[in-house]
This record gives structure tokens, sequence and C-alpha cells, in this order.
């Protein structure tokens, strides 16, 4: 969905505005929400997705995911602070991170450093995160929640009626 979304719709945005990572705030939200190795799955799915459908340098953005997923999860393992105090500021800590990081690989390896080091674009796609993000988090939560309702019940129908064959439960 947020593939999808990033490479559709989004695309259609003035370049002045810049195109918010949807990718990287699915990143953080599941980061937050699964454990260790279904994130780590989904976030290499996600990102791998990204890469095919833009046609970036392959496994560079999914690396890159990857250990902002890694990065978030230790951090953030048994911190005695409310979810909902360090969530964002955490997830701008680490999209700032990120985004200069990947300021770095392209440095190093030489790709698009035509207009250099600019302060503004990374101000203007932190507040779209920013803005984004507490939006997106609710709804994945929504999301997530129905899921899991349904693959609740769906896992009581199954036992129930595997109970309901004729035979004597014990």
């Amino acid at each position: 969905m947020t593939v999808v979304a990033q490479t559709t719709f989004l695309q259609a945005l003035p370049l002045a505005w810049g195109a918010p990572d949807l990718i990287f705030i699915f990143v953080v939200f599941v980061a937050y929400r699964f454990a260790w190795l279904p994130g780590l799955l989904l976030v290499f799915c996600a990102a791998w997705m990204f890469e095919v459908t833009v046609s970036l340098r392959l496994g560079i953005y999914a690396i890159q995911c990857l250990i902002v997923f890694v990065f978030l999860k230790t951090v953030t393992h048994n911190i005695p602070i409310r979810e909902s105090i360090y969530q964002i500021p955490l997830g701008v800590l680490a999209f700032v991170l990120f985004r200069l990081f990947s300021f770095f690989l392209a440095s190093i390896t030489g790709e698009d450093l035509r207009a250099g080091w600019n302060w503004w674009p990374l101000l203007r796609d932190t507040i779209w995160f920013t803005a984004l993000a507490w939006t997106l988090f609710r709804i994945f939560d929504a999301l997530l929640s129905s899921v899991e309702r349904f693959l609740q019940r769906r896992h009581q129908m199954v036992r129930s009626s595997k109970g309901s064959n004729g035979r004597r439960n014990p």
C-alpha cells in the first residue's frame, strides 16, 4: 500500500514540495509494533519492492531500512517511557540520520551530487515525515488491529469446528 501510494500518487506533487517517504514511515511503524523476525521480513520486502519499482540501486535502500529497523528495535527495547511520547521524536531522529547516511553513501559512490548538500530538502522532508507519521501510525494501527481481530475470530472458528465433530471433548 505504501509502495503504491509513494510511486503513483505522491509523484504528482510539485518538485519544490518534495516527496514524503512513506516507506520510511512504514519501517518506523514496523519497528515499534512487530517482533524481530516478522518485522525484518516486512521491512525487507517493502524496501525491496520500492527499490525495484523506482529503479534504485538494488540493495542499498533495503539495507538502510534494515539498519533503521535494527536501530529503532534496539533503542526502544525495554525503554521506561510511554510509547506515545518517544514514537515521533525518535522516528524524526532516525529519519535525519537516515538522510545523512544516504548523502554520505551517495558522496562515496559519486552518484547524483550535482546539487551538493542542502539543508532545505532535509528540513522539508522532515516536516513531511512528522506531519504524516502521526496520521499513518493511526491508520496502520487500525489496519493491524483489524487483521489481528480477523485472525483471532478465524482461529476460534477453526478451533470450534474441530471440537464439533461428534466426539466428546476431554
